[in-house]
């Protein structure tokens, strides 16, 4: 795995945890910003060939 790669999915765990927290703490704004970046990790990977099952959810139709 290239350095790239294990920083997409660092980063997509640390926005799915963060986005986990803003909605335990009801908090709209941060929901949306989270899933905003995780949408954009999301076009990301699918950019440049790469498997992220949990952005599944993320992906644009």
């Amino acid at each position: 795995m290239t350095e790239f790669v294990d920083q997409i999915r660092q980063r997509v765990n640390d926005a799915l945890g963060d986005l986990a927290d803003a909605r335990t703490a009801g908090d709209d704004y941060r929901i949306q910003v989270h899933t905003g970046e995780l949408e954009s990790f999301a076009r990301l990977a699918a950019e440049n060939g790469i498997r992220v099952p949990e952005l599944e959810p993320f992906r644009a139709a």
